[in-house]
């Protein structure tokens, strides 16, 4: 029996992440270059743009809760460190503009999406069967505050925080079958965190430090045929982690 997984949606997060942090540091690298070299670009300086590949590598540990029918309840825990870990269920590599609208002072947002489907080949002697598995889409986006506090040119802390929402849907996996199937789960979330920022250069960056999510509204809904339950959800996640930044006077 040979077993063949043919997605891989961390691998899409992944690619958005870093994709369109390059794209972007390269874009406005090319249209500052001349104005850098005349002024120093300290991080945190007023009409300063930062651009953000976060959770790049680090520590996670995500707790989920249910609140199900019948006075009962479910909740699940998971632990993950490594390289753009994104097997977690609510979290994952994101990107970020924050624009420091004074000195110190930034506002912006934090953005995440995957979206993938997976189908499994089972090979049995001469009879191979695929069965498609549920397509999901995963979206969050975090508004955010944040403060910049700059010991030096090169070493600092960055201070943020905000609400923010995440949804996560899964459809159908077999759409032409009598059986509709799929659920969805949204979460509203408030998010802190405090990064320990190494500013090598003046206009690129790295940084590393705690971040939590917890969220203070939450529901999942399922819908079996013309059945649909809903019921609460909860939940909080704790990590360590490290991220990029490219920052841009405009």
């Amino acid at each position: 029996m040979i077993r063949k997984l043919q997605a891989f949606p961390s691998v899409k997060g992944v690619a958005f992440a870093v994709g369109v942090f390059v794209a972007t540091v390269l874009v406005l690298a090319d249209e500052k270059v001349a104005f850098a070299q005349q002024h120093a670009a300290n991080f945190g300086n007023q009409g300063q743009l930062a651009i953000t590949a976060e959770n790049l590598f680090g520590l996670t540990i995500e707790r989920v809760g249910y609140d199900l029918p019948n006075n009962s309840q479910r909740s699940q825990t998971t632990t993950n460190i490594g390289l753009f870990h994104s097997t977690t269920s609510f979290r994952g590599p994101w990107v970020g503009a924050h624009y420091f609208v004074i000195p110190s002072l930034s506002v912006g947002a934090t953005l995440g999406f995957v979206s993938g489907s997976s189908s499994t080949t089972t090979t049995n002697g001469a009879v191979t069967t695929t069965t498609d598995g549920a397509p999901v889409f995963r979206f969050v986006v975090i508004p955010k505050v944040g403060y910049a506090l700059m010991f030096t040119n090169v070493l600092g802390f960055w201070f943020r925080a905000g609400p923010g929402l995440h949804t996560t849907s899964t459809g159908d996996p077999n759409p032409n079958d009598m059986n509709d199937q799929s659920s969805s789960t949204t979460f509203w979330f408030l998010s802190l965190d405090a990064l320990f920022v190494v500013a090598p250069t003046p206009n690129f960056g790295f940084y590393v430090g705690p971040q939590g999510n917890f969220s203070f509204a939450g529901s999942q809904s399922s819908k079996s045929n013309a059945t649909t339950v809903s019921y609460d959800a909860n939940f909080r996640s704790f990590s360590i982690d490290a991220g990029l930044y490219g920052a841009f006077d405009l």
